[in-house]
């Protein structure tokens, strides 16, 4: 909690567990922004006309973006809300990589190598990026090696990361470059 500054979590989670299984395999739905009245500097008294919001969606393993957002539309639509228009940005499909696929292991043990003790491996993350068509469509494995620390602001204004993590990242991606040369078909 100290890392995000906060008492607790949502349904008084506050760690442990339950908050990690949360955070890896239970969908999300973030407002990532919300508009709406006068919004230039001064004071007006007015009723807004229009409102927006900007939503995303982590999905997990069995949904689809298209489910997702007909469940959406389905849900505005019972609560009252049919006149709210949705417009569709884009999405992708979810995708987990089998733990015990070789490639994985090399990722683990190049990592490893790398920073002098095993890697947090997480089974799944909440980022977006082209797995799906990796994985299911050319059945490839998937790996990602970060190199951020828990204070590096990740998506903030002031996201940075270290010149040692940045070092020991280009490290750790050409061992796991030149082991994969020497790995067996």
């Amino acid at each position: 909690l100290s890392t995000f500054d906060a008492e607790g979590f949502l349904n008084g989670m506050v760690g442990g567990p339950e908050l990690r299984r949360q955070e890896v395999f239970v969908p999300t739905c973030t407002i990532a922004g919300l508009t709406s009245g006068y919004q230039v500097p001064g004071s007006k008294t007015i009723v807004p006309a229009a409102a927006s919001a900007k939503v995303d969606f982590r999905l997990v393993p069995n949904q689809t973006p298209e489910e997702v957002l007909g469940n959406l539309r389905k849900h505005l639509d019972a609560h009252g809300f049919d006149d709210i228009e949705i417009t569709y940005l884009g999405g992708g499909r979810p995708a987990q990589t089998d733990f015990d696929h070789p490639f994985i292991q090399l990722v683990l043990d190049t990592a490893e190598e790398t920073y002098g003790k095993a890697p947090v491996v997480s089974p799944m993350v909440g980022g977006s990026g082209p797995n799906y068509p990796f994985v299911h469509v050319l059945n490839q494995p998937v790996a990602m090696a970060g190199i951020s620390y828990p204070d590096g602001g990740a998506h903030s204004p002031n996201e940075h990361i270290r010149i040692d993590d940045f070092i020991k990242g280009i490290k750790h991606t050409a061992r796991i470059i030149e082991a994969f040369g020497r790995m067996e078909s």
